[in-house]
């Protein structure tokens, strides 16, 4: 039960849509809305667990903005009636996003993105991407104002093997939100080859496991997973994305890659991604990581 949504706000266009967004989620979930804000500065930090600022008059500053610019978030008229709670940090955006996930329960991450190209994306990355590696719960990633984000065709991307049982719980409540039609897709590429049967066997399993009513089942094939699913949604004027990653990190997310990070950065829909924690032998993995 989604009873706790975290909107992570730079007060920016962006960051705006995410909160109209998570505010229309908690109205129709009942749930609290929280609000962060989180200052990165230099600091200096000793054993003893004092923090020292390196530039205090620069955090001062930023403190000051931050409160005015929160006072003026927290007035605004889609926010009456929702449960609110709201905090100011300083430390690196996903460490302290994750802390404050675990420390009050949330449920949903509702975040705006603009994205991440090039360079950037292969060295930095995208706030949102690196949120959604690291957290443990649902991130919704929001590119563009939705006055009514009405969720009418959905599609869900894997590979429907056990895992993707493990993603679809921690999405099915967020579906049942919406009167919405769910597009099972799979991506069939060259170096991911499996036979019509195979899919259709698998995907068939998938919707009878789950019990699922209003759905299609696709086999889309591409040369690219990623390029796959955003052609296939342009294709059906998809609402909403959802997808897993396994959220690996240091070499292993260099290495392997996540096709969840790169239509974080790319899809010009929402996304929804959902963690799928990895077992502790990385070979017993039930399906390439996504």
């Amino acid at each position: 039960m989604i009873t706790n949504i975290l909107v992570p706000t730079d007060y920016s266009k962006c960051s705006m849509y995410a909160a109209k967004v998570a505010a229309q989620l908690a109205k129709k979930m009942n749930a609290t809305l929280h609000f962060i804000h989180i200052i990165e500065v230099p600091v200096v930090t000793y054993d003893v667990g004092m923090v020292n600022f390196e530039s205090l008059p620069q955090a001062m500053f930023m403190k000051e903005m931050a409160d005015k610019n929160m006072t003026k978030l927290l007035g605004e008229d889609f926010l009456q009636g929702i449960p609110v709670k709201w905090t100011i940090e300083y430390d690196a955006i996903y460490k302290r996003i994750n802390q404050y996930v675990k420390k009050n329960a949330i449920d949903l991450i509702v975040m705006g993105s603009n994205g991440a190209s090039g360079f950037n994306e292969l060295v930095i990355g995208s706030n949102a991407e690196k949120v959604t590696r690291y957290s443990n719960c649902p991130v919704l990633t929001i590119k563009k104002e939705h006055e009514n984000f009405n969720v009418k065709d959905i599609v869900l991307a894997s590979n429907f093997y056990g895992e993707s049982n493990i993603m679809f719980k921690g999405f099915k409540e967020f579906m049942g939100l919406f009167d919405a039609k769910l597009h099972l897709l799979k991506i069939n590429t060259p170096l991911n080859f499996e036979t019509t049967p195979q899919s259709n066997k698998i995907m068939n399993d998938f919707v009878k496991k789950h019990h699922l009513s209003n759905y299609t089942t696709n086999i889309y094939n591409y040369e690219d997973e990623e390029e796959g699913i955003r052609s296939f949604c342009e294709e059906i004027n998809a609402d909403l994305i959802v997808i897993g990653t396994h959220g690996r990190t240091g070499i292993s997310h260099l290495w392997n890659g996540s096709i969840a990070e790169d239509l974080l950065n790319h899809a010009k829909r929402p996304v929804l991604s959902v963690k799928i924690n990895l077992p502790e032998n990385e070979h017993d993995v039930l399906f390439p990581e996504v």
